[in-house]
């Protein structure tokens, strides 16, 4: 279980407020941010203040507090009074006019944002799949258009507008010293200023960072041992893990190893990517395709998994560009805006009490839409497990936090595979003579022995599992010693990561103007094709057909990927004419049956032939 730093854990002396609030500002990220973002980290007391707190959705709505009247403690208060209903604060009164939101879009000091083409890095099929679910949003909840202008505006409004705060969290657990930061924004306008997949009020995004005592020197380094006991007391933390909150990543692809050269620093304090408008974070500057699912029954996707990759990355998803540039505003050491922190943990009421959403509850069922709930609580007001089980939450429980508890924990699992070894043999050698035994007794009734009976298998299956489990308990074994007896290589930073994320490369990005133009409008086309082919009563098989060809010749061309369709095309050809001739063949007609099977061996063997003389 993960405790607040200022209880202890395991006995150890409890940190007090001050020194927790000086390991947070020693570590502290570096935001960076894209050039044109419209919200960052901002005072919970200037949202809490501009906002209202509702109770339900839709037509069921009661309006617990009016904007201007609510604070942390009465939020705190209603949070516990009505724990049982579906809370969320909206900060948005209206949406602006038209003509409000043309002049805040032409307003002096707007940055501008030059966005790539999200979709000429991906095929026609989930083009197609991203007008259907743009589509869903008139018949989903979404944030109404124009949210965006009025919750920037909100926020300038704020006597706190100028600063940018974070919410420290410090913990324990497992021997890590864990800081979290919290930070919280007004908005995430991901689709509407960025393209992106989604709209919601409220957005928590957080960065962990995992603190381990450093190693005490040896008792031939200090003279005195009083002074190695007062130096292990007093000795310092240094940081071994960082994890930001990231869109496609969970488990151990979230952290990086403090020296992993994927990691920018600033000194001691990590720097951080942050996604325009979805805030989300990343270690390498730069955009990154990221892909959406498509929201799918849980019975279609368990047979699809069946033909498609298990790790879900290309099961029908939609692609989206999560731009990380790092060309905008810089919040942090050495940037254009220093933080303003403050410490909050279990005890603190705003936090624990209210587990309501933080922003407007749209009731969207595939939740892109919604306000998501605070810094501990799950939108179903289950508590986050990166903020009760940070060790769980970075797969990081299987990582010892120093060298020396690294050696004490293989001896531990030494001391017990030796007792588990001795344990087995004996077992083995108990059973093993009770199958002897038997075996010898049906020998005497004239039992045959490649045909003994069931007792008997269920006993031999018993010594072959005994055997198993022994041979594996001494491989591991052997391993335990080879580890004491010789000090363990460090391990590549990357070892961990099963999905290490990256920023497109430049032939993802420098796409040619005219592929640009025909990624931009060719799903469009498609179904603008097919809807004049049906009023026309001409939406035949061989006409769909046809349509399809072309619009695959035409993105191949445009991609320079006219050999690889050929080839494709070659391989299609040959599978239908070896189809073709199964069938034949099945149906009697022996000579074109045969004759087909000839012609698809010539066809291989002359590929065989060119391959080898090209080698």
């Amino acid at each position: 279980m993960t405790r607040s730093l200022g209880s202890g854990e395991d006995g150890a002396a409890p940190y007090p407020a001050a020194e927790q609030m000086a390991l947070l500002r020693r570590f502290e990220p570096v935001i960076r941010y894209v050039r044109g973002e419209l919200f960052f980290p901002m005072s919970v007391d200037d949202y809490i203040a501009e906002s209202r707190l509702v109770a339900g959705t839709g037509d069921d709505l009661e309006v617990l507090a009016e904007r201007g009247s609510l604070t942390r403690d009465l939020l705190a208060q209603l949070g516990r009074s009505h724990a049982s209903r579906n809370l969320s604060l909206e900060h948005v009164d209206a949406p602006l006019d038209r003509a409000a939101y043309r002049r805040w879009r032409r307003r002096p000091d707007r940055e501008k944002f030059k966005p790539s083409s999200r979709f000429a890095a991906v095929g026609l099929l989930s083009r197609l799949i991203d007008i259907v679910m743009r589509l869903t949003l008139i018949l989903r909840g979404s944030v109404p258009g124009g949210f965006v202008a009025a919750a920037q505006q909100a926020c300038a409004r704020g006597p706190h507008h100028d600063e940018a705060h974070y919410y420290g969290h410090v913990s324990t657990d497992g021997g890590y010293t864990i800081l979290q930061y919290w930070y919280f924004y007004a908005m995430n306008d991901f689709r509407t200023t960025f393209g992106g997949v989604n709209d919601h009020e409220g957005d928590w995004e957080q960065v962990t960072i995992y603190l381990v005592p450093d190693e005490p020197p040896g008792m031939d380094a200090v003279a005195d041992p009083a002074a190695v006991a007062g130096h292990v007391a007093a000795r310092s933390l240094r940081p071994a893990w960082v994890a930001y909150s990231s869109h496609d990543e969970v488990g151990a692809d979230l952290r990086r190893r403090w020296d992993d050269p994927d990691l920018t620093r600033v000194g001691d304090h990590p720097v951080v990517f942050a996604g325009g408008g979805s805030h989300a974070g990343a270690y390498l500057q730069g955009e990154y395709l990221i892909s959406h699912a498509l929201p799918l029954p849980g019975w279609l996707v368990r047979i699809l998994l069946i033909f498609f990759s298990d790790d879900g990355r290309g099961l029908l998803n939609i692609p989206y560009i999560d731009y990380k540039r790092g060309d905008g505003m810089t919040i942090g050491e050495g940037g254009d805006c220093p933080w303003t922190p403050e410490l909050i943990d279990e005890a603190t009421p705003w936090v624990t009490d209210y587990a309501g959403l933080w922003g407007l509850d749209t009731a969207d069922p595939f939740g892109g839409e919604r306000a998501p709930a605070g810094p501990r609580f799950n939108r179903n007001r289950s508590v986050r497990e990166s903020w009760s089980q940070p060790l769980a939450w970075a797969d990081l429980d299987l990582v010892a936090p120093t060298a020396d508890e690294a050696h004490a924990r293989i001896v531990d699992i030494r001391d017990r595979l030796v007792a588990q070894v001795a344990e087995s043999e004996h077992a083995l050698v108990e059973r093993r003579d009770v199958l002897r035994g038997a075996h010898a007794a049906e020998q005497a009734l004239g039992v045959p022995s490649t045909q003994p009976r069931e007792h008997v298998r269920d006993i031999a299956a018993e010594v072959a599992l005994l055997r198993q489990q022994l041979a594996e308990a001494k491989a591991l074994l052997e391993g335990t010693e080879l580890a004491l007896t010789a000090p363990l290589a460090p391990e590549p930073p990357h070892a961990h990561l099963r999905h290490r994320s990256l920023p497109m490369g430049r032939e993802q990005l420098a796409q040619s103007r005219l592929l640009r133009v025909w990624t931009a409008g060719s799903a469009s086309l498609v179904l603008l094709v097919l809807g004049v082919l049906m009023l026309k009563g001409l939406a035949s098989a061989s006409a769909i057909l046809w349509l399809a060809v072309a619009m695959i010749v035409i993105e191949s061309v445009l991609r320079r990927r006219v050999v690889p369709l050929l080839i494709g095309a070659v391989i299609l050809v040959v599978a239908i004419f070896g189809l073709w001739g199964i069938v034949s063949l099945v149906l009697g007609h022996l000579e074109q049956g045969f004759g087909a099977l000839l012609v698809i061996g010539a066809i291989y063997m002359a590929f065989s032939t060119l391959r080898e003389a090209t080698r």
